[in-house]
């Protein structure tokens, strides 16, 4: 018996449940991918399920475990491949407005490299084969852990998003996305209103996020067939057969999109009322003669990498807001920058009616939960998902954007005037605070219905769309519009022909 299987079984008699034995896989890639499988894992627990949390440590600067409640087991010493690609993109992320179609290659190329890495530990992964689990999650953002999950035999799949829905997970699940009103969900600053220019720059960016995603899960479908066999099936096949989806997402939130019977919104799942405020919080949030406001770029970007010139400018811009107290989050070493709150929690204080603005990245946790306190924000969104993000708040009236390109003094205090000095940016994020609380049914209640429906009821092919079946060419009607196009192109060939021939007829009969 291995070690693993020792700590297991020792742990499973201490843990002897009647619910559903469920795995929740979830590398260890950013804080806010953790946050939300954590959050997943208590709630589960608490309703008596066997919950084990399992973490490949992509990257290891990710130390958290996200859940109170469930067992947690890491694999360490994996490799240093997702760090160094991490860094590699990092470099330029404040020297181009965007993420490029390269940055994403480099994503998609690690993760790949991560995937056989992760399948080379045969002897853990049995732990989890022999464990007997009834279900298991699976990230939207790898489809690594579909592949493995299934090679493991554990066949009932529910896939779960930490962001709002993705473009390559609505393609595999055969959700129709229509890109004319729909931005793609990655380093994309466009809403849902668009202009032709936009619509035709939203056109390409769904062609380039599909070739990306391709790329990708052909890298991970070739890792697992190293050791599964060239007949293991296409991650891509084993996604769109997922027996139902969790969403990261609020439907008051979110502009309204389709989705199927099977694409389950479940944001703000596990947001629990904040604990009272410590020192130096407790203090500091009763300071200032109108109100707090919060400067925080969230959990993965440092702000190390901040210029200089741009710490500079916000310590000067803060000084002018007098009547403002501000907080704001550092690294710890970041020498460079003011120390006034490295270990801030964003949940905590902005339940506080005295913070007045937000100043976020657009990391869709923390704007969830901002908007459930209803709290106004300025988004200066940075890489991936976060452009999509800031333009949701914008297309709700919750918030302005200021492009990272362009952070500076007098951006960020237009900006921050704009929405301090306007009340109806308050009265919009009071509303859909006020729609969240009091929706029908809670995210909790949802998630939980519908696992253990699940469980119990096992995969529910009745919900799965012919659309997710389909290749490219036959979801879009590619081949048929080929064939409409082809008839008049023929006609006027034909027609053409003719004409030619009996005109060159004719000259030649008037030559006769």
């Amino acid at each position: 018996m291995s070690h693993w299987s020792l700590v297991f079984l020792i742990v499973g008699i201490f843990f002897i449940v009647d619910g559903a034995k469920i795995l929740i896989y979830t590398p260890s890639v950013s804080p806010s991918h953790i946050v939300m499988s954590g959050r997943m894992a208590d709630v589960l627990v608490e309703a008596g399920h066997d919950v084990v949390l399992f973490i490949p440590e992509y990257d290891k600067s990710v130390t958290m475990d996200g859940t109170k409640l469930a067992k947690v087991w890491r694999m360490s010493n994996i490799s240093d491949v997702f760090t160094k690609g991490l860094e590699e993109i990092g470099e330029t992320l404040f020297s181009k407005a965007a993420g490029s179609p390269e940055d994403r290659s480099i994503f998609e190329e690690v993760a790949g490299e991560m995937c056989e890495a992760v399948m080379a530990r045969q002897e853990e992964l049995d732990v989890l084969r022999n464990y007997g689990f009834d279900i298991v999650f699976t990230e939207m953002i790898d489809l690594c852990g579909l592949g493995i999950m299934r090679f493991l035999g554990i066949k009932n799949h529910i896939w779960h998003s930490t962001t709002p829905l993705h473009d390559n997970v609505a393609f595999n699940l055969g959700v129709p996305s229509p890109i004319s009103y729909i931005p793609t969900t990655e380093e994309n600053l466009l809403g849902p209103v668009m202009s032709f220019t936009e619509r035709a720059y939203n056109f390409y960016m769904y062609l380039v996020t599909l070739r990306l995603h391709h790329y990708g899960t052909d890298k991970a479908t070739e890792a697992i067939r190293k050791y599964a066999g060239l007949n293991f099936p296409s991650v891509r096949q084993i996604a769109a057969e997922s027996t139902i989806a969790f969403i990261n997402s609020d439907e008051f939130l979110d502009p309204a999109r389709p989705i199927l019977h099977k694409t389950i919104y479940v944001g703000g799942l596990g947001v629990r009322e904040p604990k009272q405020l410590e020192e130096p919080f407790s203090s500091l949030i009763q300071k200032g003669k109108k109100g707090v406001i919060l400067f925080s770029l969230g959990t993965l970007t440092p702000t190390i990498l901040l210029k200089d010139s741009v710490k500079k400018d916000i310590v000067e811009l803060f000084s002018e807001f007098e009547d403002y107290q501000f907080i704001i989050k550092v690294d710890s070493d970041d020498e460079s920058f003011i120390k006034l709150a490295a270990n801030v929690k964003n949940i905590e204080i902005t339940s506080s009616p005295r913070i007045k603005l937000f100043i976020m990245h657009g990391g869709y946790n923390s704007l969830l939960e901002t908007s459930i306190r209803g709290v106004p924000v300025v988004v200066i969104p940075l890489f991936a998902d976060q452009f999509k993000n800031a333009k949701t708040i914008e297309y709700r009236g919750l918030g302005v954007i200021v492009e990272k390109l362009n952070l500076n003094k007098q951006s960020l205090k237009t900006a921050m005037s704009q929405v301090l000095e306007n009340d109806q940016y308050k009265k919009n994020a009071q509303r859909i605070s006020h729609l969240i609380k009091n929706k029908p049914f809670k995210p909790e209640e949802v998630f939980l219905k519908w696992t253990e429906f699940v469980a119990e009821n096992g995969l529910l092919p009745e919900l799965t769309p012919e659309g997710s079946r389909l290749s490219f060419i036959q979801y879009f009607c590619l081949d048929i519009i080929f064939v409409f196009l082809s008839i008049p192109i023929l006609l006027i060939y034909i027609t053409g022909y003719f004409i030619r021939r009996i005109y060159f007829a004719t000259l030649k009969f008037k030559r006769d």
